[in-house]
């Protein structure tokens, strides 16, 4: 019985065990390899914060320069 069963159990193991754990991570891969919609989410709000920081920076140094042109060689 041994003779016939470890014989059947390696061959399913390797024709339909391993191609399915193959599969398996290569479907968890591709999974990973996206952008979900809370990432693109995240990533919409950084940039929105970014270019309002931008905005902020570069209105300061309008007002500083207004106020002392030569503010940026005293720094």
């Amino acid at each position: 019985m041994e003779d016939v069963l470890v014989p059947v159990m390696v061959v399913g193991m390797l024709f339909i065990g391993l191609p399915w754990l193959v599969f398996h991570y290569i479907t968890k891969w591709k999974q990973a390899k996206t952008l979900t919609v809370d990432d693109e989410n995240l990533l919409d709000d950084m940039h929105d914060t970014a270019r309002r920081l931008e905005e902020r920076v570069i209105t300061i140094e309008r007002i500083l320069t207004a106020e002392n042109p030569n503010w940026k060689m005293n720094g």
